[in-house]
């Protein structure tokens, strides 16, 4: 943070003035405040860095309906995906706006190129978002493609031959926790 101190700017008989001091104090009280509102618009620009509020006015820009749950960083991360998606598509960029809105490793990605058929599995832990990649995937893929965006659900026999010892080892305390688990929504 700039120090601001508008006396030093004025010749030295002047600074010597009373009055002159208290309207030196009272620009450089404005002058932080000037400062630190510059320095929060400029935070607001980064995607990463942006705070609530201004991801609430990116969402009536950008039509976006948020759920009442979702964190600051879920905002930041549909606010992204829905940014990206007005690029042209292709097989990486529509990965990496998914990637964006869900995470990584919370989508399967099926593409069939002969039968052109695109299938996104969106993972259990991020169920809340299926609505928005549904949107986002269907604009962004071609007309001619089959777009099918569905729900990944935990398959019990993934894990009904696991004993409890083996969730609780691979960081499982609940059943909640062995539904949100990437590691056990795997084939």
């Amino acid at each position: 943070m700039m120090e601001v101190k508008t006396i030093q700017y004025l010749p030295g008989h002047i600074s010597s003035i009373e009055e002159y001091r208290q309207i030196c104090e009272a620009y450089d009280a404005e002058l932080k405040n000037i400062w630190d509102a510059l320095g929060l618009q400029l935070k607001n620009l980064d995607m990463e860095q942006m705070d609530s509020d201004t991801c609430d006015r990116w969402a009536s820009l950008l039509g976006i309906t948020f759920l009442p749950d979702d964190t600051l960083a879920d905002k930041r991360r549909i606010i992204r995906g829905k940014m990206a998606s007005g690029l042209p598509y292709t097989e990486p960029k529509i990965k990496e706006v998914i990637a964006s809105m869900v995470g990584e490793d919370f989508y399967v990605w099926d593409l069939d190129r002969q039968g052109k058929k695109l299938r996104v599995g969106i993972l259990l832990a991020e169920v809340l978002n299926v609505g928005a990649v549904q949107e986002i995937v269907r604009a962004m893929a071609p007309a001619d493609v089959i777009v099918d965006v569905y729900i990944y659900y935990n398959r019990w026999l993934r894990f009904k031959t696991e004993t409890w010892n083996t969730l609780w080892n691979n960081g499982a305390d609940t059943w909640n926790d062995v539904k949100a688990n990437a590691k056990w929504q795997e084939e």
